[in-house]
């Protein structure tokens, strides 16, 4: 970690030197502090229901809890973080952490698990919100995307990898061991911050209070961030619109067992994170609009051909996983233009403009996921259709963005 964050410390302010490799792992390891903490207990949760005496769905509470922390947290220490610098919201954030995190680990009941986690999820806030901020204090356009993808890298391997860590640490812990090992990550990373991670933000460049409000009117009343915006919650849908649905279709559409569909959940996770790594350059060579308007494209095609084929006759299982392996890798290739395009086009108060776009990213997804749950999961016609117009939302969006930002 020391040599990770190391880089961050030779390189001042603002500077626009190349982004390195080990600052995006940096920055990701900071980031997957949120993804861990929702992916690491997943295999606890039948274990906490019997020992609290609760039913399955009180117990799924404890998740919706950490995602609403999440999310209400983001435009304040954006707010923070424009205002103080990037650091001491980040290190805050990051001690609420810790803090929330032991105290999940010594709840005594469902209730205090519930709250604990709604305070642990404000926590881990810190890191994507505060990331972001730093990402764009030093980068912008396609520098600033090779770095947010490097982030991503290391983000989208904790939900391959953490789900099973935790099965296996269940073997030598309870529930509450794994809580305490969160503890002990978020103390790690604020080690790492201390010592080696430098502000990013300057005291010419920061803002007044009175001038915050002005800053999210002035977002909100900017069209190229809010089509941004909206693009990347679109892209964020896609796998979580997919998620919410596949146990169900994997497990009654295609008699799978749990085992077997995480294995194809894992291979979809895989593909997305190669396909992350290809959104820089394609960035660079097709630019931010043309880029999104030629997947979405490709996306409305493929999920027209297989909504078609299922009106017919059932979808094969090798069919539907390709179709899977096409989605996650569209997500890949989407959300960091998008989410660069998003910030770029925010003229300042970057953490501002950070945490509006998680609000709003995370407020997109949780409407499409909540659509996805009310509709019949034994086909994947239901699926696909959230999917479809998904897609056609955020092809009419570039279409209309991308012109008046190309001319700014």
């Amino acid at each position: 970690m020391q040599i990770l964050m190391g880089e961050a410390s030779r390189t001042t302010a603002g500077e626009s030197a190349q982004p390195s490799l080990l600052l995006g792992i940096g920055f990701g390891l900071l980031s997957s502090l949120g993804p861990l903490a929702i992916d690491l207990y997943l295999p606890a949760m039948p274990g906490m229901a019997r020992e609290m005496a609760a039913d399955s769905g009180a117990v799924q509470r404890t998740l919706s809890a950490f995602f609403l922390g999440l999310a209400l947290a983001q435009i304040p220490l954006g707010t923070l973080g424009d205002r103080f610098g990037r650091r001491w919201p980040l290190i805050g954030g990051l001690i609420l952490f810790i803090l929330a995190s032991t105290a999940c680990a010594l709840a005594t009941s469902l209730e205090q698990l519930i709250v604990f986690r709604f305070l642990q999820g404000m926590g881990a806030c810190a890191g994507t919100s505060s990331v972001r901020a730093m990402i764009r204090d030093r980068h912008s356009g396609h520098r600033a995307a090779q770095l947010m993808a490097f982030t991503f890298l290391v983000i989208g391997i904790s939900p391959v990898l953490a789900p099973l860590a935790g099965s296996y640490l269940l073997q030598l812990t309870s529930w509450r061991g794994l809580f305490a090992l969160l503890a002990g990550g978020g103390l790690i990373a604020i080690l790492a911050v201390l010592l080696f991670l430098r502000e990013t933000l300057p005291p010419e460049r920061r803002q007044a209070r009175q001038s915050m409000l002005r800053t999210y009117g002035d977002l909100l009343a900017t069209p190229a961030f809010v089509g941004w915006t909206l693009v990347a919650g679109l892209a964020t849908t896609i796998p979580f619109a997919f998620v919410t649905a596949a146990p169900f279709i994997f497990s009654l559409g295609f008699a799978l067992s749990a085992h077997e569909y995480s294995l194809l959940l894992a291979l979809n996770a895989g593909t997305s994170i190669i396909a992350t790594q290809f959104a820089p350059g394609l960035m660079k060579r097709l630019g931010a609009r043309r880029l999104v308007l030629t997947i979405a494209t490709i996306a409305l095609v493929a999920t027209a051909a297989i909504a078609l084929a299922a009106m017919k006759q059932p979808v094969a299982l090798p069919l539907f996983q390709l179709y899977s392996m096409l989605l996650f890798a569209i997500a890949g290739l989407i959300l960091t233009p998008a989410a660069i395009s998003a910030l770029d086009a925010a003229a300042g108060g970057a953490g501002a403009a950070a945490g509006l776009l998680g609000t709003l990213q995370l407020a997109i997804t949780a409407l499409a996921s909540g659509v996805v749950s009310l509709l019949p999961s034994l086909s994947i016609l239901p699926l696909v259709s959230v999917l479809g117009g998904a897609f056609a939302i955020m092809w009419v969006t570039a279409g209309l963005i991308g012109p008046r930002q190309a001319r700014a």
